[in-house]
């Protein structure tokens, strides 16, 4: 039996991890379906493989490293499917297999297993493998050979390389609506913000950080639209394509690696929101999503430390009983 001795003050609640995890999961079986029913049995084999390899992945490590069994908690079975959702139709299974790996052992174990890892452990895998194979992400051409019913070039691709002009064919309402090529789940715009406001409603995220993240993209969208509108799309654009939505909600409000303080989590999100629509601007990546969530990660120690201002109150308060 072992005592945890720790500062004041103590709470007992019954909220444990896997309820906790169990809630993402569910907030994410929309999107599931959606990308089973619009890629089929290729989403299904993804999906499978990627919980399959992070579950099986938890175990071997933690064995090897001689640490206690933790995959009852949900947390690999969440990295597995979140690794999923953003990944490309028709990747190979080989690549899936190593992005699970290296989500769960560099992104989490290698520093100490959940609850200790710096970064995002989906995004450290599937960064590494982004960089590393990034032709299989080449979205355009993931999705040339599915019947898709819509438009399956990549709107992010088609406005970096054509300006607003190349992306006239799309409407609000059908990339609202899933209706654009993207990672398997990660386009499901609508039901991943359905998912979003059911972790809210369960009080299993913060709203400060969704928000923030929001209202950056939309500013900094808004700022460089209006700056050229010919080459650069309007903020709703960049809302409701590539990654946004998923990173909003499931990305950036990952316990271990974002600000726990609600300034912090202001700024974090801001941070992610701006980098976001910057990046995507400039850089060679038309969705940077993932990376714009990574280089704030980094920021977390920083930003936790800007702490809220106490109300004129509290030090009224305090003043007079120091007197």
């Amino acid at each position: 039996m072992r005592l945890v001795v720790s500062s004041s003050p103590h709470w007992h609640v019954k909220l444990t991890e896997s309820k906790i995890h169990l809630d993402f999961i569910l907030a994410l079986i929309p999107a599931v379906i959606f990308a089973v029913f619009t890629y089929g049995v290729h989403a299904a084999r993804i999906i499978a493989l990627a919980i399959s390899a992070t579950v099986i992945s938890e175990m071997l490590i933690r064995k090897l490293f001689k640490k206690e069994f933790t995959v009852t908690n949900g947390s690999a079975f969440l990295v597995g499917l979140l690794f999923a959702l953003l990944l490309p139709p028709g990747v190979p299974f080989w690549v899936v297999i190593t992005g699970s790996f290296l989500c769960i052992f560099i992104g989490k174990e290698l520093f100490g297993g959940l609850g200790n890892n710096p970064l995002n452990p989906v995004l450290v895998g599937l960064s590494i493998i982004r960089i590393s194979w990034p032709h299989y992400f080449d979205m355009n051409m993931a999705a040339v050979n599915y019947d898709l019913g819509f438009n399956f070039h990549f709107p992010l691709t088609m406005l970096k390389k054509g300006g607003t002009e190349a992306i006239s064919g799309f409407n609000l309402w059908d990339l609202l609506l899933g209706r654009q090529v993207g990672g398997i789940g990660a386009a499901a715009i609508l039901l991943l913000i359905i998912g979003g406001i059911y972790l809210l409603l369960r009080k299993r995220v913060p709203w400060e950080t969704p928000v923030s993240f929001a209202a950056g993209v939309l500013i900094m969208g808004a700022i460089f639209w209006a700056g050229n509108p010919a080459t650069y799309a309007n903020p709703l654009f960049h809302l409701f394509t590539g990654n946004v939505m998923i990173g909003i909600f499931f990305l950036s409000t990952d316990y271990s690696s974002s600000p726990f303080r609600r300034w912090g989590m202001v700024a974090f999100g801001l941070g992610c929101g701006f980098l976001t629509v910057i990046f995507r601007a400039w850089s060679i990546y038309p969705d940077a999503v993932i990376y714009a969530i990574l280089i704030m990660n980094l920021f977390t120690p920083l930003l936790d430390r800007l702490k809220n201002k106490p109300k004129f109150i509290d030090i009224f308060y305090v003043e007079k009983r120091q007197r």
